[in-house]
């Protein structure tokens, strides 16, 4: 990574690509980082996704010459938690946007039933799975956006699934701010009520729209970077 006046990083959910900030791109100093077989990153190891990932991104933060401020979107979220728990000098702030410290759970995530029909409809139709996943997800297909590498972002997601951070978030002691959408269909909303409360230092903003507020509204995260 040359940039070294690093001052934002963003990462994006499962099954879209950096495309999706393109409402933040005049952010300054800024860099969008696509997810593993997503975008522009197909070519990934397969195994141990999410601590890789989320060791590069602690690299990046530490080779600029500023503090930084971590943006994530729901499974882009996961990575900002996990390269926080890396306790990187230099990570300002993280901005956490319809963050789920546990997939699997009805409360904190989605209904366990409905997780494990979506694996299923993956394997036997993923154009189509992935975007009425997206269209759940934001209101949009955003067909313009290229499909990820199928076989690696399965294995991406699954690790994701099966996360369960709810016992780590009270080891992040930088600013951490979470925006739910109350229509989020994706994530209950609740599981950022509960992470605002197990953070040491969480600011929590619900809104009244679905699992992508940031799509109707950029100034919610453009007023806190």
């Amino acid at each position: 990574m040359r940039c070294l006046k690093i001052k934002k990083i963003f990462i994006h959910g499962w099954s879209f690509s950096s495309q999706i900030w393109k409402n933040l791109y005049n952010a300054e100093n800024s860099i969008f980082l696509d997810l593993p077989f997503h975008g522009s990153n197909r070519d990934y190891t397969d195994s141990q996704i999410l601590e890789k990932f989320s060791s590069d991104v602690l690299q990046t933060i530490e080779q600029s010459q500023e503090e930084v401020s971590l943006i994530g979107w729901s499974l882009g979220a996961t990575v900002c938690v996990l390269t926080a728990l890396k306790k990187p000098k230099k990570l300002k702030k993280i901005i956490l946007v319809g963050f789920s410290p546990k997939f699997m759970d009805r409360k904190l995530g989605h209904n366990p039933v409905f997780v494990k029909a979506f694996f299923l409809a993956l394997k036997t139709d993923f154009k189509d799975t992935v975007l009425n996943f997206r269209k759940l997800a934001t209101g949009k297909k955003f067909s313009d956006i290229p499909l990820p590498q199928k076989e690696g972002s399965i294995k991406l997601l699954r690790e994701f699934v099966n996360l369960d951070l709810t016992d780590s978030l009270s080891q992040i002691d930088i600013p951490v701010y979470l925006i739910h959408g109350k229509k989020d269909r994706v994530i209950n909303y609740q599981a950022s009520v509960f992470a605002s409360q197990q953070f040491k230092n969480a600011r929590l903003i619900l809104t009244e729209d679905n699992h992508a507020p940031f799509l109707k509204n950029s100034e919610l995260i453009a007023r806190l970077v």
